[in-house]
């Protein structure tokens, strides 16, 4: 009679276990993916938009200078590096935090202190 016992109670648990460890996929089954319809921003005029495919833009600076050059024409002649991001996020222009990098890191992008830049000429 123990040992009928310790089998039920050990089978039951090793069940347990193989339906804890296959849950997720029982859930995903159970579950219906919606499909998410994404709008495309439309753009508007005066956006910016870069002449060139958007893959070349943080590998060639003169790229990257030549999108940037309309955003910082839209800021004051000395600039936080917040205000150009932000104006990038808003006209969706690519990886704008590798772009303003590789600006400071060619010296394109002028540090005149306390926060402050300018793209250099």
């Amino acid at each position: 009679m123990a040992i009928v016992g310790a089998t039920i109670v050990l089978s039951g648990l090793t069940i347990l276990s193989l339906i804890i460890s296959q849950l997720h996929k029982i859930v995903g089954l159970l579950e219906k993916k919606a499909t998410v319809s994404v709008e495309v921003p439309q753009e508007a005029e005066g956006n910016p938009k870069p002449s060139v495919a958007a893959d070349n833009c943080p590998s060639n600076i003169a790229v990257t200078i030549e999108i940037y050059q309309p955003l910082v024409e839209e800021l004051e002649e000395q600039f936080q590096l917040a205000d150009l991001y932000e104006l990038a996020e808003k006209y969706h222009l690519p990886h704008p935090h590798l772009s303003i990098r590789c600006l400071r890191e060619a010296g394109k992008l002028e540090s005149l202190g306390d926060g402050y830049f300018r793209l250099a000429a």
